[in-house]
């Protein structure tokens, strides 16, 4: 293969001496990372591991400070519907007041004082196992009240028990624990298994995912449960918190089990997520909204049976034509060639071409635009794929303007077949028709929704007799028909 057609194994990095583990870790800390970070240096987490001077010499309460700083400490019984109007008050003084737009933030009603854990990057768990946080540490129980999310949008008040129980890994502006929840006006009492997810200070960021992601109602996007606020009593520090369904993995932790043995993910598997992350964004499209972080590490995923949901939508904006959006989206290998060249006029196929990145990635464990930076990805693209033609630039970033030292070196068209059968012997013709009708830079000609679930490629799991390699049938899939 020409030098200029090699792609990067998913799990390398630039650092020399790494094991492939090492590498591999790295690679993933580097993908977990906010879009704003993806092209400077590796400062983001670097405060992470940094313990406060004096935490050593106090006590720690079960949320994570120190109980010194604490005053009072709650028990497990201890609930903000027992406390007093006058201790409300007391504890709502010093907290800045909402815009009066906001829709969600209802100042009577999010008052729920709970010792969350400090919003300090100090004081956060690191993501490695080695020192994720003592279960002493972790589990909470919580009295909250919060809202609860109805497929109607009428989204009601819910007196909530909420139990975390174990940590499972953490984001540039976000943690996020395992546990349940019981409704106390369920009448049974039941728990509810759910992911636990805590966002750091950002409050018209957070308002903004929160009043997004509570419209969709998916089989292939995660859904909130529910949703609320706590205030610390001493520090004003305020942090949203949302339940969501509970998927135990991820596209990028199943693959890495299969990098560790030198194999790849099978096909039924790549075909499925694939298939069901198309389904997706084609709801969210239809819905007039962009994903904006299609990655690995957030296509949620249960390999026994075959579901994948698509979760995090922090990063998610209402899609118009007429308005310009700020380019600096989605993590930099997933990133389309539009947003490259900096265009800011772009569409949801932008979500589109991560996808089929993702794809490539789970048949061939390689990062198949391995850029250093937005540059070097475009150049990345452009030796892959193609040098772009004017013809092909028209449809992808209609008048802008561009360097045109960009294109004057001509790399020649990718060669799908031979580039994923390096990789892959079990590469289908079908396969490489779906990538090629993808990954192009004509956006308005990107495969997607209904005719994208509808290509050859995904007959074989629509097949009811088909099943996963334990055995299991498929999960049942959606077709685009609502």
């Amino acid at each position: 293969m020409n030098e200029h057609k090699q792609v990067a194994p998913r799990e390398m990095r630039s650092s020399a001496g790494n094991s492939p583990f090492q590498a591999k870790q790295q690679k993933n800390q580097d993908a977990n990372r906010e879009p704003d970070s993806s092209d400077s240096d590796n400062s983001m987490n670097s405060n992470r591991a940094i313990k406060s001077s004096d935490s050593a010499d106090k006590p720690i309460c079960k949320s994570g400070l120190n109980s010194a700083e604490v005053q009072p400490v709650y028990s497990k019984t201890d609930s903000p519907m027992q406390l007093s109007k006058e201790s409300l008050e007391e504890a709502q003084k010093g907290v800045m007041g909402d815009p009066a737009s906001n829709e969600l933030f209802d100042p009577n009603f999010y008052k729920n004082l709970v010792a969350t854990r400090q919003h300090n990057l100090a004081l956060r768990p690191l993501p490695d196992s080695s020192s994720a946080p003592k279960p002493s540490d972790v589990v909470e129980e919580h009295r909250v009240r919060a809202r609860r999310v109805q497929s109607n949008g009428e989204d009601s008040i819910s007196k909530i028990v909420v139990t975390q129980t174990e940590y499972c890994g953490s984001g540039v502006f976000s943690d996020v624990y395992k546990g349940f929840v019981v409704d106390v006006n369920d009448k049974n009492h039941a728990k509810q298994v759910c992911a636990i997810k805590k966002l750091w200070p950002d409050p018209s960021k957070e308002d903004r995912q929160i009043s997004v992601w509570r419209k969709f109602d998916h089989e292939n996007l995660v859904k909130i449960l529910y949703y609320y606020v706590c205030i610390h009593p001493k520090s004003k520090v305020s942090m949203w918190t949302l339940l969501m369904q509970l998927m135990p993995s991820t596209v990028a932790i199943e693959q890495s089990k299969y990098i560790l043995r030198g194999k790849v993910l099978p096909v039924i598997y790549a075909k499925l997520w694939m298939y069901q992350t198309l389904a997706g964004l084609s709801y969210m499209e239809r819905k007039g909204y962009m994903h904006l972080d299609i990655k690995p590490d957030n296509l949620l995923v249960d390999k026994e049976t075959g579901r994948l949901k698509i979760g995090d939508f922090g990063s998610t904006k209402e899609y118009s034509k007429s308005v310009a959006q700020n380019w600096y989206q989605v993590t930099r290998y997933y990133r389309a060639p539009e947003l490259c060249f900096k265009f800011m006029r772009f569409d949801p196929t932008v979500d589109v071409w991560a996808a089929g990145c993702i794809l490539i990635e789970m048949l061939t464990n390689r990062i198949i635009f391995f850029g250093n930076n937005n540059d070097d990805q475009l150049l990345k693209i452009f030796k892959v794929i193609g040098t772009p033609t004017i013809e092909q630039l028209s449809q992808c970033i209609p008048e802008h303007h561009i360097d045109s030292n960009l294109l004057k070196k001509k790399y020649p068209p990718a060669d799908w077949n031979r580039i994923l059968l390096r990789y892959n012997q079990s590469v289908s013709k079908h396969c490489v028709d779906l990538i090629e009708r993808i990954l192009r830079y004509e956006c308005n000609k990107r495969l997607r929704g209904r005719e994208a679930l509808n290509h050859k490629y995904f007959s074989t799991i629509k097949d009811p007799r088909a099943k996963l390699p334990n055995g299991a049938p498929l999960p049942a899939l959606w077709y685009g028909s609502n």
